[in-house]
C-alpha cells in the first residue's frame, strides 16, 4: 500500500465519506445523466465514483498519479480504464482519452503547477463532448478563511478566486462554452446543517460588511469551496 493511500485511509471514517457523499449529491446531481461517459481526475477513495456509478454510466475512466489508489479502486469499480499521470502530465496523454460528458475534479486543482494550469484546462475542455461539463472544485480563497486551507497542505501551491478561476479559462482561450463559478453548498439534509447554513450566512454577511469598508470590492460566492463550471456549447457547422 502507498503512503499515500494509507493517509487517505488513516483520514477518512464513514461519517467523513457519508457526509462528502451527501455533499457530491447536493452540489451535482442535476449534472449527472444515465448512460453518461465520464473522467475524474484524483479519485481519492471513490466517494465520487459511488455517486456516479448510482446513475448507470456507459462508461467512466479515471486519472490518478498513485498506482495502489488505482488498483484499489479497480478492484471495486467497472472502471473502463486506469491511467497512472500526475495532472500536470494529463495534456501529455490527451490520445488515449475519449470524448466525455462529465469531467471531475475534486480538491486537486491547488496541487498543480500553476505553468500547467492552462495546458490542463485547454486539454480537459478539447474532451468534452457537445454539451459536456467540465466541473472543478477547489478551495475559494475569496473567503478569508482560505488561507487556513492554502497552508494547511504543504502540497498546495495555488489558492483560487472567483475571478481567478475565470481568468484562467479566459487565458486557455476557450471559446464556445458557458462559464460560471458556483458555490460548493451546504446540504440541508439534517438539523445541524440547517444550523451551519445560517451561521455560514451571517459569517459571510460580516465579511462583506469588513470588504465594503476596506475597499468596496469582496468576491462571490464565499462558500469554503467553489466550482468552476464550464459546459461546452452545442455548435451547429
Amino acid at each position: 500500500m502507498s503512503d499515500y493511500l494509507e493517509y487517505m485511509q488513516q483520514i477518512s471514517s464513514k461519517k467523513s465519506s457519508r457526509s462528502k457523499a451527501q455533499y457530491l449529491q447536493y452540489n451535482f446531481s442535476h449534472y449527472v445523466k444515465p448512460r453518461s461517459s465520464v473522467l475524474e481526475i484524483g479519485p481519492g477513495l471513490g466517494e465520487f465514483l459511488e455517486f456516479i456509478f448510482k446513475s448507470s454510466p456507459q462508461n467512466v475512466d479515471v486519472i490518478d498519479r498513485d498506482q495502489a489508489t488505482l488498483v484499489s479502486l479497480k478492484s471495486r469499480f467497472n472502471l473502463r480504464q486506469s491511467l497512472e499521470v500526475s495532472a500536470e502530465d494529463i495534456p501529455s496523454i490527451q490520445d488515449k482519452l475519449s470524448k466525455y460528458d462529465l469531467i471531475f475534479m475534486l480538491q486537486i486543482m491547488e496541487h498543480v503547477q500553476t505553468e500547467a494550469l492552462v495546458p490542463l484546462i485547454k486539454t480537459l475542455f478539447n474532451c468534452l463532448k457537445p454539451g459536456g461539463h467540465l466541473l472543478i472544485t477547489v478551495p475559494n480563497g475569496g473567503n478569508p478563511l482560505g488561507l487556513v486551507e492554502r497552508y494547511s497542505d504543504i502540497t498546495h501551491v495555488n489558492l483560487f478566486t472567483t475571478n481567478s478561476l475565470l481568468q484562467l479559462v479566459k487565458f486557455a482561450d476557450i471559446k464556445d462554452a458557458d462559464i460560471s463559478v458556483q458555490g460548493y453548498r451546504i446540504p440541508a439534509v439534517s438539523l445541524i446543517n440547517l444550523i451551519r447554513i445560517a451561521l455560514q450566512s451571517t459569517l459571510h454577511f460580516i465579511y462583506k460588511v469588513v470588504f465594503i469598508i476596506n475597499g468596496g470590492v469582496y468576491f462571490s460566492p464565499l462558500s469554503p469551496n467553489i466550482t468552476l463550471v464550464v459546459t461546452k456549447k452545442n455548435v451547429q457547422a
